[in-house]
């Protein structure tokens, strides 16, 4: 897992407790705390756009159905054997790979 990858995960689940917290702070101390809220709004938008540039989502989308669609075929076919859901997997990662190439 690359730092972007975690850094954007943090802010996705902290992001909005960790901008209350500074906004709070500067609410309270004034001009003193101006500095971290100008970064915890800087890093909230630089991921953003690391977001939106690099697709994260839609691949991590894509990634998700791939694996609920394997799920869900290997749920409805109990006594396929390992070569048939050998075969359906590979199809899966076909379709995922056709996916992705459209972003």
């Amino acid at each position: 897992m690359s730092l972007a990858h975690m850094l954007t995960g943090l802010l996705d689940q902290h992001g909005d407790t960790v901008q209350n917290a500074a906004l709070l702070a500067y609410l309270k101390q004034g001009d003193e705390a101006k500095p971290y809220l100008e970064g915890v709004l800087s890093a909230r938008l630089a991921a953003n756009l690391y977001k939106s540039i690099s697709k994260e989502d839609k691949y991590e989308a894509a990634r998700t159905e791939t694996t609920l669609a394997i799920a869900k075929w290997v749920k409805e076919h109990p006594r396929a054997t390992q070569a048939q859901t050998q075969e359906e997997v590979v199809k899966q990662i076909g379709i995922f790979k056709a996916k992705i190439q459209t972003f």
